[in-house]
């Protein structure tokens, strides 16, 4: 029984995604507009820099506030509004491509600040009223990608989903034309994590986020090796473009990316 349930479950999402779909082609004057925002937006940034905030336990709003003293671009996903009480800065773009908080995060998506909002075009269905300048983009995700990761060079045509909001954060950068990218909070450990084999591993004393333990969400397992590959990808891709990615975030497993220190990157006399 609890099969079927979950089978017919299944079937209803499905059938949502594909709704989702029809009714974002069904919509001309958003469409239109939205080819018209993403165009302008490629390489608006050329040469420039730009953050990408993970959510990570390592995450100070410290740093954001420095991130907001300095104007600098930023980007960042899902439960990021958990730690504005604690700072101005808010992200320039705002990105929620997790299927199922896509589903769950109606009104934390509307109250959170940012310039643009990007969602998948699967989750139109529930996305569509979401209060913001929002972007629908054609994201593909499956497990063939671990195998033959791709990048997408063209975010108007389609950008891929492997792991991580953040490997879709850093096409969107590259995109807009950022040469330098600095990722800050990806600790790329979690409390639980789930290796190849789908064994899941506890990590004593080790936090996924840098909001509580018993809030929401944190008892979530991370694929670190799917984010590694993921991570991987964009190296390789970034590397052969001259675009460089570095890690800033203050300690964490990530180590795919050159490390600089966060402190470094705004000497005190820039105020």
């Amino acid at each position: 029984m609890n099969y079927l349930v979950k089978k017919i479950k299944h079937t209803q999402l499905h059938i949502k995604y594909f709704v989702s779909e029809v009714m974002f082609f069904l919509s001309p004057v958003k469409r239109l507009k939205q080819r018209q925002t993403i165009l302008s937006l490629k390489n608006k940034y050329c040469g420039k820099r730009c953050f990408i905030i993970g959510n990570g336990p390592s995450l100070k709003s410290e740093d954001l506030e420095i991130l907001y003293l300095h104007n600098e671009i930023s980007f960042a996903a899902n439960y990021i509004s958990k730690i504005f009480p604690q700072t101005n800065w808010r992200p320039t773009f705002y990105s929620v491509t997790d299927e199922g908080h896509q589903r769950r995060l109606i009104d934390v998506m509307s109250e959170t600040g940012a310039d643009f909002k990007i969602f998948r075009k699967k989750s139109y269905f529930w996305t569509r009223k979401v209060a913001g300048n929002c972007i629908w983009l054609n994201a593909i995700g499956n497990r063939k990608l671990l195998l033959h990761p791709l990048f997408s060079e063209n975010i108007l045509k389609n950008i891929y989903a492997i792991a991580s909001v953040t490997y879709i954060s850093i096409q969107i950068a590259v995109y807009l034309g950022f040469k330098n990218i600095y990722l800050i909070g990806v600790d790329n450990n979690y409390a639980k994590s789930i290796n190849k084999d789908g064994i899941i591993r506890e990590k004593r004393g080790v936090k996924s986020h840098f909001y509580s333990n018993d809030d929401i969400k944190e008892n979530v397992c991370g694929a670190e090796w799917e984010m590694n590959i993921a991570y991987e990808s964009a190296k390789s891709y970034a590397d052969e473009h001259g675009i460089c990615i570095y890690n800033a975030t203050r300690g964490g497993n990530l180590e795919k990316f050159p490390r600089v220190d966060f402190d470094t990157l705004f000497p005190i006399y820039d105020l």
